[in-house]
């Protein structure tokens, strides 16, 4: 952070000499302006508003020691040193005795000298901002928690309210606010699908962007309540006309929704309030906006569907990540071909294709996070969601591309890391290929190597054949199908590579001691 400073000499080359002396930046200051008499620093400071200035004792006019009896009274934060020389060193002792925090002689100024005081001052700086902070902190915490019980109908003492927003210069007399509801779309499914330790801090994040639209202290206070949603109280400052203050806020509430949909990838319902005269009156604007958003989220959005049911029914849900539990990305693909192709005309309105889009993305997330992936990028693919006309499949095939590289580093680490790297891409290549028909040769002739020297890598390494291998993942799969029980029994050979039904039958009875149906009914009749 840089402090501004001000020179205030009537000598031109002593200012000169102020500026060459050290360099400022990396002191953490910045020179916001020169003077060279009293009048002129008044309207500096009142313009600039610098953090610390530097001010010559001996001036014609208004000498140093009035200008830092005026700069105090006016700001008692503000830090002055004094320039002076032997002859005026009794001014320097009454600029003292105003709060000026140090001084330095004009015929021993040089770099060491003034860096000392310069370094001095930017510790004091430094020490009341962290101050500040706390005391602002504490005063947020506060003010939020008077206006959150407020707004639920409770009886709260608002004089901290009122405290809060006394510093962002609103008249006392007829301070007036506005109230802004934000309401999340479709945070039962957010909030379903993130662990509480995750969902925390992400609804802090929403709340974060809040206040930076609002403005943040002091003129905004924003309060996160239940449900995905957020009331914003902001205050019109002095300004009195009414169309300017709807123009500001929906200024701030469009920028807000961008801020939801590019950082977040969050959909939001934001409502404004009229003008609300008094804090007393924000409970009713309160009450107001709820009523119009709950009639407007009651309202089907596609098919029957409510605003707040998710798109992806559990049982496409648990089919994705039966498919990721066996990092299968092309059955993974072919559901989500089913899910998002359901309804091609309905779902090529853009607010369908997102909400569709990012519940398969926060599913696809949760499978990473599970497995210890970094699912940061596959936010940073949802940016195509911002481009215009965006077509159905375009919007398919990035939610396609995310579970294919998602179920391609699932595999990754699914592979033992004590096998070798032939036996490695073997066991990648049955997980990705399984339905094709996968055979020894095919495969040792993709990693360059004869059929003998892979299969006795293989048997070496897993105990086990490649045909037996290959078997074990189609067995796997099959019996996460058969749990599902969305394939029909006469179609599930297709589905695992098998020539045909009564094969698919032989197979697996010999591995599991019991038909595919016999299994099915058993495992279903437990839960």
């Amino acid at each position: 952070m840089n402090w501004k400073i001000a020179f205030v000499d009537d000598e031109p080359l002593v200012r000169s000499h102020l500026r060459s002396l050290l360099e400022w930046e990396k002191e953490g200051f910045v020179l916001c302006g020169e003077a060279g008499d009293g009048r002129q620093a008044l309207e500096l400071v009142k313009s600039q508003q610098p953090d610390a200035v530097i001010v010559d004792m001996s001036m014609p006019g208004m000498n140093g020691l009035e200008l830092t009896r005026q700069l105090l009274g006016a700001n008692p934060r503000l830090k002055v040193i004094v320039l002076s020389s032997y002859d005026s060193f009794e001014y320097v002792r009454g600029s003292l005795s105003y709060g000026a925090v140090d001084y330095l002689l004009k015929h021993r100024l040089s770099a060491d000298t003034l860096s000392v005081v310069i370094r001095s001052v930017r510790k004091q700086l430094e020490e009341r901002a962290a101050q500040l902070r706390v005391k602002e902190l504490a005063d947020i915490a506060l003010s939020r928690s008077v206006l959150h019980d407020h707004l639920l109908g409770m009886e709260v003492d608002m004089q901290p309210l009122e405290q809060y927003f006394s510093e962002s210069g609103s008249s006392r007399d007829k301070p007036r606010f506005v109230l802004m509801l934000v309401q999340l779309a479709h945070y039962d499914v957010l909030a379903a699908r993130l662990r509480e330790e995750e969902l925390i801090p992400y609804l802090r994040s929403v709340t974060d962007l809040c206040d930076q639209a609002g403005g943040g202290y002091p003129w905004s206070c924003t309060v996160a309540l239940d449900r995905g949603r957020w009331a914003m109280l902001i205050t019109c400052g002095t300004e009195r006309s009414e169309l300017a203050v709807a123009q500001w806020i929906a200024a701030k509430g469009s920028r807000l929704e961008a801020s939801l949909k590019l950082y977040m990838n969050l959909a939001a319902t934001l409502l404004i309030s009229p003008i609300v005269p008094s804090l007393g009156k924000s409970q009713e604007a309160y009450r107001k906006l709820v009523q119009e958003v709950e009639g407007q989220t009651r309202q089907p959005v596609h098919a029957g569907l409510s605003a707040n049911e998710p798109y992806v029914t559990i049982g496409q849900e648990k089919r994705l990540l039966a498919a990721m539990e066996a990092a299968d990305g092309e059955e993974a693909v072919a559901i989500i071909g089913e899910i998002m192709g359901s309804d091609k005309k309905g779902q090529g309105k853009a607010s369908l294709l997102e909400r569709v889009s990012a519940e398969l993305v926060q599913i696809a997330a949760k499978i990473a996070r599970k497995a210890d992936i970094p699912a940061e990028w596959m936010v940073q693919e949802l940016s195509i969601f911002q481009r215009p006309g965006l077509s159905s499949d375009q919007a398919q095939a990035t939610v396609c591309g995310i579970y294919t590289t998602l179920a391609q580093e699932l595999q990754r680490l699914n592979l033992t890391s004590g096998h070798s790297r032939h036996v490695r891409q073997a066991l990648q290549m049955i997980a990705g290929r399984y339905r094709e028909g996968l055979t020894l040769d095919e495969t040792s002739e993709r990693l360059g190597i004869t059929p003998s020297y892979l299969s006795r890598l293989v048997k070496e390494e897993t105990g086990r054949t490649f045909t037996e291998l290959l078997t074990e993942h189609r067995i796997e799969r099959s019996k996460q199908l058969l749990l599902e029980g969305d394939t029909p029994l006469k179609e599930l050979h297709a589905k695992l590579g098998f020539s045909s039904n009564s094969y698919f039958i032989r197979v697996f009875k010999d591995a599991t001691g019991e038909t595919p149906l016999a299994y099915m009914q058993r495992i279903k009749g437990r839960s």
